[in-house]
């Protein structure tokens, strides 16, 4: 997956991922003016660990030098099976990390949710075992090698400019690039997979939720989410060329163009008929409610409490907001906004907020 720590998500690269898959490329979100901070392989660097030499450089907490050696192996494979299918050379560089160094890096999704991020690095949990909503004796070592070729589908799907601004689109590509590797070498790494997640019920349930608030959805769902855009990963590469099918994406999603999630639908369906029909409810719009602004209050009570909401910035244009008193550029598209539960994000006009809400929900701008 790529993501940024908070859900607040900017234009650069911050690849992240799942990610599962996850939480993993740039992300569309608010823009804010800060000073450079130093990037996550800047960040890895200074820890000082030890280091696996090979074509794909790899850093590991020490006892996790088994599952170092493993997610090396796997990784360079792949990245080199994506190069040679589609003509292009990137450098990877792939971190394995317990939870006590995964916080050290800082800014990451928070354990053991696996992440590609700026400066081409991959990181790997050195388990699963504590993420949620997994079934009791699932195959977490081979579905954490799945992650790690959607991780490694994220920096091949940057550096083919495959942009757009949409969740759905940055996550089903990295998973397509999984699957479509995974058919080829390892099929039994995706029934693993689809095999490991918990058949309980969600609350969200359309990947127009996903696309506003991103992991703002909850681990277990995220998962489902995942697990859903694998089942539908294998019906659009199964028997395709995955050089052939990269193209069509680009032809059919240029880069920075926001599209709804029934027009992403429309033409992945053009793309490979049927694609649509097997989504069903995944393509319906979202379930979260409108959010109502209200008036600005001088001073907010926050609690210590995380709080998410989905904006969709329809205007076609940038839109200045100030989130929890900080000036701030939302990009068109959509975002998901992470602040304190009670906070305040101002609104264009200046006088209306909506505040922080205990339940996530979506607003829509003009």
């Amino acid at each position: 997956m790529l993501v940024t720590a908070a859900i607040r998500r900017d234009s650069s690269l911050r690849l992240a991922t799942c990610t599962f898959f996850a939480l993993l490329l740039s992300l569309p979100a608010i823009a804010q003016t800060a000073p450079p901070q130093p990037n996550a392989l800047q960040r890895l660097l200074a820890l000082h660990l030890p280091k696996l030499d090979g074509e794909y450089s790899t850093y590991y907490s020490p006892e996790a030098k088994t599952q170092a050696l493993r997610s090396q192996a796997e990784i360079t494979k792949c990245a080199n099976w994506y190069s040679q299918q589609l003509h292009v050379k990137i450098p990877v560089t792939i971190a394995v990390l317990n939870q006590a160094d995964w916080n050290r890096i800082g800014d990451l999704i928070p354990y053991p949710m696996p992440q590609a991020e700026s400066g081409d690095v991959i990181f790997m949990p050195d388990s699963f075992a504590s993420y949620p909503g997994q079934i009791s004796g699932a195959h977490l070592a081979a579905k954490l090698d799945f992650i790690s070729f959607h991780e490694t589908g994220h920096l091949f799907q940057h550096a083919l400019k495959l942009h757009s601004p949409d969740l759905f689109m940055q996550e089903f590509d990295a998973t397509l690039f999984a699957t479509a590797y995974a058919l080829a070498t390892h099929p039994e790494l995706i029934t693993a997979t689809l095999d490991s997640r918990s058949a309980a019920k969600q609350r969200y349930t359309s990947f127009e939720d996903m696309d506003l608030i991103y992991i703002g959805v909850g681990f277990g769902n995220y998962d489902w989410f995942q697990i859903e855009m694998l089942r539908l990963a294998v019906f659009f590469a199964k028997g395709q060329d995955l050089a052939t099918l990269v193209s069509k994406l680009r032809a059919a999603f240029p880069a920075g163009q926001f599209l709804t999630t029934q027009q992403i639908f429309a033409k992945t369906d053009a793309i490979r008929p049927g694609f649509l029909a097997l989504a069903g409810n995944l393509a319906g719009p979202t379930t979260l409610p409108l959010l109502t602004p209200g008036k600005c209050v001088a001073s907010p009570v926050k609690q210590n409490a995380d709080s998410t909401f989905g904006i969709w910035n329809a205007s076609g244009h940038p839109i200045a907001v100030v989130d929890d008193g900080t000036a701030a550029t939302l990009p068109p598209g959509s975002s998901a906004q992470q602040g304190k539960l009670g906070a305040q994000f101002q609104l264009p006009n200046g006088s209306s907020c909506i505040t922080y809400p205990k339940e996530p929900g979506y607003i829509v701008l003009h």
